[in-house]
């Protein structure tokens, strides 16, 4: 049930990545917002920034760059560890998940 609008969102964000870095955060947020449980927010929020790594490695190929950027050293490094970073990041939105998302109950009630 969750799937669609976490591909939804996750689309969103990784477009307005393209245009400034913001949308990692973004990103990390809104997975973190989606996710039952703290491991699934963290390892969404990290996948959500290999994916935005990704789609840059795939921007890199498409104009004949990426045999430069294997090559860079620390600029490989740093545009790797970024975007996992800031999704991660993101991602500890979780503990700020209203209610209505099934966030876990503060009385130490169970919930059905």
């Amino acid at each position: 049930m969750r799937r669609v609008p976490l591909f939804a969102v996750a689309l969103a964000a990784l477009a307005l990545s393209a245009v400034h870095w913001l949308g990692l955060l973004v990103g990390g947020i809104a997975v973190g917002l989606l996710a039952r449980t703290w491991p699934r927010a963290l390892a969404g929020g990290a996948a959500f920034g290999l994916l935005a790594w990704v789609a840059f490695l795939v921007v890199l190929w498409n104009v004949a760059r990426l045999g430069a950027y294997w090559q860079s050293g620390q600029l490989l490094y740093v545009s790797l560890g970024t975007p996992i970073v800031l999704g991660t990041l993101g991602a500890l939105s979780h503990a700020f998940r209203p209610a209505s998302l099934g966030a876990p109950s503060t009385t130490g009630e169970r919930r059905a």
